[in-house]
């Protein structure tokens, strides 16, 4: 059992970090390009800055009480240089300008990335930043439906919100046509689901470290986080496509880039592209040629565990993923979830989203019209 005072401390921390992203949102609110200016970037003194402030107010207190004018003129040295770093610290994070681009979307037991380009300022754009900057989360990934809420585990990993990046920025000259520089920042997420992700801290205390420049910046991203793969057993039921649905004769009239299938004799009003001039000029017999189109067999999956949905979710995700790998041609039917059967890339990630978005506390009978919505 945890101490009372504990969760009095964590009661207060969340309140007043409630009260700090609702006043961010306000000040710099979110957005896919972040220009710095004034209302968004926050400066003080580091550690260090605050050491050095001490130090020169010692000098200034030996030099008046020893009326010793070197130390005087030390102290009033360090002052000055306290004051120039503290206007060029901000002038170099202000030269800052930040593009985020959309995630793609990975499976809950990998990590995801997201990459920020740093852009030439709209204001300053043949000079930028330099220096080190540093990545910290401010604000954990916020589920979009009630999916991230289950209680099952999906991994032991826990994402590491407190971890920072740091990133060094190009120092050679540049201008506006240079090339742009990407940041990549690992994403662990362990749940399925649709997420926005929190708000990014990003540091700088470029020149001399005496004084620390941050934000806090919301790029709006949202990501979808797909179900992570295991096998399982699973149901193939074998459909009837259309063509099936076709009599033979049909099947045989078929026109297009199709195999020959046989020859029968020809009857009038059929398309002249379809006789056989080499058995007419051959022993004068009119003869069609009969064209046939290869067609493939279309199976549905579906689930036979039917108490655990997770693991019914896993085990789908598994078989769509190697179903796509070998070519093949599927469609999905559990729950809510009725895709009809198709094959390829963009196929698979619209199984794959279905999967990730299905609520495990409901019928949730409306997940495909979220998920194209969220799409």
């Amino acid at each position: 059992m945890q101490p009372k005072h504990s969760k009095v401390r964590r009661l207060k921390d969340g309140y007043f970090k409630r009260r700090l992203l609702r006043w961010l949102d306000k000040r710099v609110p979110a957005s896919a390009e972040h220009h710095l200016n004034l209302n968004s970037i926050f400066i003080l003194p580091t550690g260090f800055g605050w050491s050095f402030i001490i130090l020169s107010m010692c000098l200034f207190l030996l030099g008046t009480n020893y009326q010793n004018n070197l130390m005087l003129l030390l102290s009033y040295l360090c002052l000055s240089i306290m004051l120039l770093t503290l206007f060029y610290t901000h002038k170099n994070f202000a030269r800052l300008a930040l593009k985020a681009v959309p995630i793609t979307p990975f499976h809950c037991n990998e990590a995801g990335e997201l990459q920020i380009h740093v852009i030439p300022h709209r204001k300053m754009p043949s000079k930028m930043c330099n220096g080190e900057l540093i990545f910290s989360w401010l604000s954990d990934a916020t589920p979009l439906n009630r999916v991230a809420n289950i209680t099952a585990p999906m991994t032991t990993q826990s994402p590491p919100t407190k971890a920072s990046y740091a990133v060094a920025l190009l120092t050679d000259a540049v201008d506006s046509k240079r090339e742009i520089q990407a940041c990549s920042l690992p994403l662990h997420i362990s749940h399925r689901g649709c997420f926005a992700l929190g708000r990014l801290t990003i540091a700088c205390d470029f020149p001399l470290g005496l004084y620390k420049c941050w934000t806090h910046l919301d790029f709006g991203q949202q990501v979808t986080v797909y179900a992570e793969p295991k096998e399982g057993a699973i149901s193939i039921e074998k459909v009837a496509s259309k063509e099936d649905a076709n009599s033979e004769s049909d099947v045989l009239e078929q026109s297009g880039n199709e195999d020959f299938y046989a020859l029968s004799d020809y009857e009038l009003g059929q398309p002249l592209n379809r006789v056989s001039w080499k058995h007419v000029a051959k022993n004068g017999s009119w003869v069609s040629k009969s064209f046939t189109s290869q067609r493939k067999d279309n199976y549905v999956l579906s689930s036979l565990d039917a108490t655990n949905i997770e693991s019914a979710i896993s085990a789908l995700t598994h078989e769509v993923l190697r179903w796509t790998e070998a070519d093949r041609s599927f469609g999905l039917r559990y729950k809510s979830i009725d895709i009809s059967p198709s094959k390829g890339i963009e196929h698979m990630h619209n199984c794959l989203r279905a999967l990730a978005y299905l609520d495990s506390t409901s019928k949730n009978t409306h997940t495909l019209r979220n998920m194209r919505a969220v799409k």
